[in-house]
């Protein structure tokens, strides 16, 4: 068993403007599960998952893979499929990926 208590979270940079993350998890494989915050009219660049991606909205209201999301929503991304994030307002996300990002927009 592994327990992160919401006061064990480290916040820090997504890697883009606007956004940032607390990891909960690294797996075995290099993957992350992360809860995400983002600013209204962030993005984070195209990537891909090798792994497949889960994503819950936890708050706000995000674009991803062309899908309006809000609170409770959730979202499945195949392996392979390119996609991006977008904040349409204040918002904040569970992510996990069982293996690595790989960035595809420069």
């Amino acid at each position: 068993m592994f327990v992160k208590r919401v006061g064990e979270r480290q916040w820090m940079s997504a890697g883009y403007e606007g956004g940032e993350r607390a990891l909960l998890r690294l797996s075995k494989e290099e993957g992350r599960t992360s809860i995400v915050r983002l600013k209204a009219g962030s993005r984070g660049p195209r990537h891909t998952h090798a792994g497949g991606e889960d994503v819950l909205v936890l708050s706000g209201k995000v674009r991803l893979s062309g899908e309006i999301l809000v609170a409770g929503d959730y979202l499945y991304t195949e392996p392979g499929e390119e996609h991006y994030l977008e904040a349409l307002e204040d918002s904040a996300i569970y992510a996990s990926t069982p293996r690595p990002v790989t960035i595809t927009e420069k």
